[in-house]
């Protein structure tokens, strides 16, 4: 699969003659040339194929209708172009199949299997690499793991700005932990990380150099993360001593919190 930036200024025939003049407004084409998808057929031993040897373009100034019945392979195809992750495919498919996309063409083979490589030790998924991502029926990879290889995908590039809405939403602490952690060293390795997270345990909370805490559309504190208790402490809310501080800071800017909390225990004492 190709991607390759649209020529300015071209003219085409479509199938009816009519001219189709190309805007001057430059675009992407992406190309894929024998696109096959297989999957294990657990009922027999064999495999099974998705979709097969599918040929094809995307054009700018063009909207691409992809249709066919149920069953008939149409959110593969979507989900192979879109760089989605497949199930069936190991750790270091993945990666290798997202590198090829995004990365130059120009690049040279060992250049692209060294970033790859690079980029399953940095997230820390060697031991899972070879292993399928799975799906609702396939068994793969934990939920952990596979949310490191989403970042690794995001990294592949090495961007210079990171972006991540609730990157450990679901995992257990020590995946949760493990996963910040990467983020805290991606973010020292000369790169600006920007991550918004929910209820992080006091572990995790640790590893954030700056915290920008908000409520109701409205900045409440920006600045150092391990600053933030003493801004509280100031503010008339000083943080118990075994509470978990980022619990705390959420507790005295949630409005609704007390008024949930007598709700609750009026209940309890009627019962």
């Amino acid at each position: 699969m190709e991607i390759e930036p649209a020529t300015t200024n071209e003219e085409g025939v479509a199938e009816n003659g009519e001219t189709m003049g190309v805007s001057a407004k430059r675009g992407m084409y992406l190309v894929w040339e024998d696109l096959t998808v297989v999957v294990p057929n657990f009922g027999n031993g064999h495999t099974k194929r998705l979709i097969n040897g599918l040929s094809g373009y995307a054009e700018p100034n063009r909207i691409m209708a992809i249709m066919g019945p149920s069953g008939s392979g149409k959110s593969t195809l979507l989900d192979a172009l879109a760089d989605t992750m497949l199930g069936t495919l190991t750790v270091r498919e993945t990666i290798n199949y997202s590198a090829k996309l995004r990365l130059p063409s120009s690049m040279r083979k060992e250049e692209v299997n060294e970033i790859i490589e690079g980029t399953i030790t940095e997230m820390g998924l060697e031991e899972c690499a070879d292993r399928i991502i799975g799906n609702w029926h396939l068994r793969g990879i934990s939920g952990g793991e596979k949310r490191r290889l989403s970042i690794a995908l995001e990294i592949l590039t090495r961007p210079s700005l990171l972006f991540l809405d609730e990157p450990t939403s679901g995992l257990d602490s020590a995946s949760a932990y493990f996963v910040a952690q990467t983020l805290r060293n991606l973010a020292h390795d000369a790169k600006t990380v920007i991550s918004s997270i929910h209820q992080p345990s006091s572990e995790v909370f640790a590893l954030f150099d700056h915290l920008f805490l908000l409520s109701g559309g409205q900045t409440i504190y920006f600045g150092p993360a391990q600053k933030a208790t003493e801004f509280f402490y100031n503010a008339g809310f000083p943080c118990p001593s075994r509470r978990n501080p980022s619990d705390h800071f959420l507790r005295c800017i949630n409005s609704d919190f007390d008024a949930v909390t007598t709700t609750m225990m009026a209940s309890q004492t009627l019962h």
